[in-house]
C-alpha cells in the first residue's frame, strides 16, 4: 500500500514538472522586429502530445509494479504454508503436538493492551516525573478495581437481558432467583469492596446495585412472573424480596505500600541488567 501511494505522489509530480523536462520539437526562427508571428498551435499540440506521452509511460510502469508486487508476495508465502493432517487411526492420536498447537497465541486484545502498556511505560521521548508516574500507578489501581465490579455486573445483567427478551422461561420467580442469586451476590460483594477500598463513591455503588435489582425485577414483570408495585418508589430490592450481603470489610492498604513491591521502572531494569549480564538480546 505504501508503494502505490508513493508511486501516484510521483505520478502527479511528475505531471506537475513535465513541461520543464519535455524538449521542443525545434528552435523558432528569430523573426525581424515588426514581422508577423505564425501562430503556435502546431508547437502547443506537440507539447501536449509529448506530456501525454509521459503520463501513459508512468501509469504503465506503476501499474506493472503494481501487478508484479502481489505475485512476489504469494509466491514467497507458499514456502512457509503449513497444513495440519489429521490422524488417520487412533494409535495416532497420542502423537507429537506442536508448539503453535500446543500453546495457542494471545488474542488481540491481549496483545493491543500489551504493547499499549509497553508504549505508555516506556517509549516515550523523555522519561516520566516522580508525580506522573504516581498517577499512572493510581490510574492503573482504579481501572483494575472498576473492571472487577463491572464484569461481575456483566453476568446479572446478561442474565437478565436474556430473561426479558429471549426465550428463557423459567418456571417460577423463585427459580429466577435461585439461579441468579450467587452471580448477585458476588456483584455485591464486589461492588462493597472496591467502595470500601475509595475507588467508587458509595452512592455511585448504591445506584449500580439498584440497576441490578431493577433489570431482575423488569424481566419478571414481563414474563409474567410476579406483578409490577403499585408504589414506583418501593424500592427493588424489597419487591424482589432480596437480603443484601452485610459488609464488614476494612480498607487494605494499596499495593505499592506493602513491602517488596516494584513498579514496571524497577522492573525493567533489573530485566536490562540481567540482559546484559546473561548476554541476552
Amino acid at each position: 500500500m505504501v508503494r502505490i501511494w508513493v508511486l501516484l505522489v510521483g505520478l502527479v509530480v511528475a505531471l506537475r514538472l513535465a513541461p520543464a523536462f519535455i524538449p521542443t520539437a525545434g528552435v523558432a526562427p528569430k523573426l525581424a522586429p515588426g514581422a508577423f508571428a505564425p501562430p503556435r498551435a502546431a508547437e502547443a499540440r506537440q507539447v501536449q502530445d509529448s506530456k501525454g506521452a509521459l503520463a501513459a509511460a508512468v501509469l504503465g510502469l506503476a501499474a506493472v509494479v503494481c501487478k508484479a508486487r502481489p505475485s512476489a508476495n504469494r509466491q514467497g508465502r507458499q514456502g512457509f504454508e503449513i497444513t495440519v493432517v489429521a490422524p488417520e487411526s487412533p494409535a495416532l492420536a497420542g502423537g507429537s503436538v506442536s508448539q503453535s498447537e500446543s500453546k495457542p497465541s494471545r488474542g488481540k486484545v491481549a496483545r493491543r493492551s500489551l504493547y499499549s502498556c509497553y508504549t505508555l511505560y516506556f517509549r516515550r521521548w523523555r522519561y516520566y516525573e516522580d508525580r506522573a508516574r504516581r498517577n499512572l500507578r493510581n490510574r492503573a489501581y482504579n481501572i483494575f478495581m472498576k473492571n472487577r465490579y463491572k464484569k461481575a455486573m456483566k453476568k446479572v445483567l446478561r442474565y437478565c437481558a436474556e430473561l426479558e427478551f429471549d426465550d428463557k422461561q423459567p418456571d417460577s420467580f423463585q427459580q429466577v432467583m435461585d439461579e441468579v442469586k450467587d452471580m448477585l451476590d458476588e456483584a455485591c460483594e464486589i461492588i462493597d469492596e472496591v467502595t470500601v477500598q475509595g475507588v467508587l463513591h458509595k452512592n455511585t455503588a448504591a445506584k449500580h446495585k439498584d440497576r441490578l435489582f431493577i433489570a431482575i425485577l423488569r424481566g419478571s414483570v414481563k414474563k409474567g412472573l410476579i406483578q409490577k408495585p403499585e408504589d414506583p418508589f418501593t424500592p427493588a430490592w424489597k419487591v424482589i424480596g432480596y437480603t443484601l450481603p452485610e459488609c464488614n470489610m476494612l480498607r487494605e492498604p494499596r499495593p505499592w505500600q506493602l513491602p517488596g513491591w516494584k513498579s514496571p521502572w524497577m522492573l525493567k531494569r533489573e530485566w536490562e541488567k540481567w540482559r546484559k549480564l546473561s548476554g541476552r538480546k
